[in-house]
C-alpha cells in the first residue's frame, strides 16, 4: 500500500506545457522507483480546471497547492538551485511547518537506500497519575512511555492526513512501558 503522500515541487510558469509535462515524468518516475509514494503534483492537477495566467485563479491554484503540501509528509523540489516565485513559497511553507524539504536530484542519488540521517531517537511521556492520598498528603505516580521515532514520524505523517482527528498508536506497533 502506498501511504508516503510526496509533494513534487517544480516549475510550472514559462513554458506551461512543458513545465506540466515534466511534472507529470516526475511523478511517473516517482511512482514506478518507490513502491510507498503517492506524489502529489498540483499543477499537473489544477491546471486541468483552473487557468494559472488569470491572476485570481493562480492564488486560488497555490491556496489549493499549500493545502495539500500541508498532508504531505516531503516535499521534493525539482531545480532547488533556482526556485520559481511559487516553488518558494511552497519550500517556506513546508519549513515552517516541519515538513521535510529535499532535493529532487539527492532523492534519486538514494533510491533504494535509507536516509543517512534516518535513524531517530525514541520520544518517552511522563503520565502522571493521581493514586490516593497518605494521611491527607497526595501520592502522585508516574508512568513513562516509550515511543519509538519511527511511530512518531508515521503518527505525525497519519495526522497531517486526518486533521482534527485523534489518532491511535497501539502497543505493538513501538510504544512501550
Amino acid at each position: 500500500m502506498r501511504t508516503r503522500f510526496i509533494y513534487i515541487c517544480s516549475p510550472c510558469r514559462g513554458d506551461m506545457e512543458k513545465n506540466i509535462t515534466k511534472a507529470q515524468s516526475y511523478c511517473r518516475e516517482a511512482v514506478e522507483l518507490f513502491p510507498d509514494v503517492v506524489p502529489i503534483a498540483p499543477h499537473v492537477y489544477c491546471t486541468q480546471f483552473m487557468d494559472d495566467t488569470n491572476p485570481k485563479e493562480r492564488a486560488l491554484g497555490m491556496e489549493l497547492g499549500i493545502s495539500l503540501l500541508s498532508m504531505c509528509s516531503e516535499i521534493w523540489v525539482y531545480g532547488i538551485d533556482n526556485p520559481s516565485e511559487g516553488m518558494k513559497a511552497e519550500i517556506e511553507y513546508a519549513k515552517d511547518h516541519g515538513i521535510l524539504v529535499r532535493d529532487a536530484v539527492e532523492v534519486y542519488q538514494h533510491t533504494g537506500e535509507e536516509l543517512p540521517d534516518a535513524e531517530l531517537g525514541d520520544a518517552l511521556i511522563v503520565l502522571p497519575s493521581h493514586v490516593g492520598s497518605l494521611n491527607g498528603i497526595a501520592a502522585m505516580e508516574s508512568t513513562t512511555v516509550r515511543i519509538s521515532g519511527e511511530a512518531v514520524m508515521e503518527l505525525a505523517n497519519e495526522l497531517r492526513k486526518h486533521r482534527g482527528h485523534d489518532i491511535t498508536l497501539e502497543a505493538d506497533q513501538g510504544a512501550t512501558q
